[in-house]
C-alpha cells in the first residue's frame, strides 16, 4: 500500500498555500482504498510516502521523512487523475525537472 499526499482546493490538486484541505489518498492494489482529509499540511508530513504538487514548491520536510515529492504533468489534476498517473508513472520527481 502507498499513501499519497495531495494538497487540494475543490477536489483538484493546487499548491499548499491555494489549499483548501489536505488528502491521505490510500492506493491499495491500484485502486484507491480510501481518502482521509486533514487541514494542515504538516499532518502529511511522516504520514505519506510521496507527497504530489502541481508546480514546484518547499519539501524538504517530506524529504527529511523519507516520503518523495513529485508533480503533476497538468496543472489541474483531480484526485483520480493523479492516482492514475502515480500508477502509471506519469507523476515528475523533481530531480528530473
Amino acid at each position: 500500500m502507498y499513501v499519497l499526499g495531495i494538497s487540494v482546493k475543490n477536489e483538484i490538486c493546487v499548491p499548499s498555500k491555494e489549499a483548501e484541505k489536505f488528502a491521505k489518498v490510500f492506493v491499495n492494489n491500484g485502486k484507491i482504498e480510501k481518502i482521509e482529509y486533514v487541514d494542515n499540511r504538516d499532518d502529511l508530513v511522516g504520514a505519506v510516502h510521496f507527497f504530489i504538487t502541481p508546480k514546484e514548491e518547499y519539501v524538504f520536510d517530506f524529504l527529511e521523512m523519507g516520503a518523495e515529492p513529485l508533480m503533476t504533468p497538468a496543472p489541474e489534476m483531480s484526485i483520480n487523475d493523479i492516482v492514475e498517473a502515480f500508477l502509471f508513472r506519469e507523476l515528475f520527481s523533481y530531480g528530473s525537472i
